[in-house]
């Protein structure tokens, strides 16, 4: 399958050594590997822990398994239901994915070197709280922007490219593709008409389990939203992280909770952002913000638990902006399943 993409915000997709000087096909893979990671997790599928190791297969055990059914039989052999499309030592992916270009699909974006928040202020109250961007003509390592198209090719008799295809309209719809989506970028729409998502639902069916997930990012802890400007103007390009200040002065009572939550870089210490937040796109009238909020961690013994944190982001996006849809599980904010807690009828929903 041949999927034409254009990027509504920048895309970032770093190689080996961080250079975006093309896009990077691993860029793509490894965000689609994440949320078909989440997916597989929320319906209760097996997916490996990266802490604990990644998937191998073991050949014997392969041939030695009497099970009829070939995903259970590569279980048995050691991969998961994500390695299983995606490769394991042993285990080639079930798919090729080459990104190819038409003459001037894809150039350089413009992006500000510097962003300046309206008014706010670090705690300590000494500077201007700024994002930086390397200006490209010093040192050219920007995203890009443009239009480009992935094909997909199987590898496997029994596995269809309709599954990736159906994956990557899924993440156009909902999130972001690439590298560094908690600066706003990897924002796409699909050129060629939206792709049929019911292979990739089928697919994933027989996955349905009853493990449990409770502190990795799944369909089941996560939240997806779109905000529009309330005035109904066009957003500017600092309302991103005029947005993702405001949520970060959400819990400035609680240190711990707010660098769980939104991420820490300082002396060496990275915690990722566990919410992210498009630059504006559709003619800058249209925002996304999504999440995962785990279910019980330390942080939570002092702030009222994960409801709280979604009921505080939930609230101020709907104070703020124009809440124009919100997704969550099993939840009376949904607003599109009101507190359904069936996955597939929620999986179906998100893809329809």
């Amino acid at each position: 399958m041949d999927v034409k993409i254009k990027t509504l915000t920048p895309l970032w997709t770093g190689g080996v050594s961080g250079k975006v000087d093309r896009i990077h096909e691993t860029g793509i893979l490894g965000s689609l590997r994440w949320w078909y990671e989440a997916i597989v997790r929320g319906l209760g599928g097996k997916a490996c822990d990266p802490s604990e190791g990644k998937c191998c297969f073991d050949a014997d055990k392969y041939k030695q398994s009497k099970e009829a059914d070939e995903r259970q039989r590569l279980r048995e052999a050691g991969l998961c239901d994500v390695c299983q499309v995606f490769g394991a030592t042993g285990w080639r992916r079930r798919f090729r994915l080459h990104v190819h270009f038409a003459a001037g699909g894809v150039s350089d974006a413009s992006i500000s070197d510097t962003i300046c928040l309206k008014g706010f202020r670090y705690e300590d109250n000494t500077r201007t709280l700024t994002w930086y961007f390397r200006d490209p003509s010093k040192k050219p390592n920007t995203p890009k922007e443009g239009s480009f198209n992935i094909k997909i090719q199987s590898l496997d008799s029994h596995f269809s490219a309709e599954v990736i295809a159906g994956l990557i309209q899924f993440v156009a719809d909902w999130a972001a593709l690439g590298a560094r989506a908690q600066m706003g970028f990897g924002v796409t729409e699909l050129q060629n008409g939206r792709i049929d998502t019911r292979p990739l639902y089928d697919w994933l069916d027989p996955v349905v389990d009853s493990h449990l997930y409770p502190n990795l990012p799944s369909l089941r802890n996560i939240f997806l939203a779109r905000i529009l400007n309330k005035n109904g103007e066009p957003f500017k390009e600092e309302d991103t992280f005029n947005l993702k200040y405001d949520l970060r002065q959400l819990f400035k009572k609680d240190s711990n909770l707010r660098h769980f939550i939104m991420g820490k870089v300082k002396n060496k210490e990275r915690i990722a952002a566990k919410i992210k937040m498009s630059r504006p796109y559709n003619d800058k009238r249209e925002m996304r913000v999504w999440g995962w909020i785990p279910e019980k961690v330390d942080v939570y013994q002092s702030s009222g638990g994960r409801n709280k944190v979604l009921v505080d982001i939930h609230q101020h996006l709907k104070e703020n902006y124009s809440l124009e849809v919100w997704r969550e599980l099993n939840s009376s904010r949904d607003t599109v399943l009101n507190s359904t807690g069936d996955i597939r009828e929620f999986l179906k929903s998100l893809l329809t």
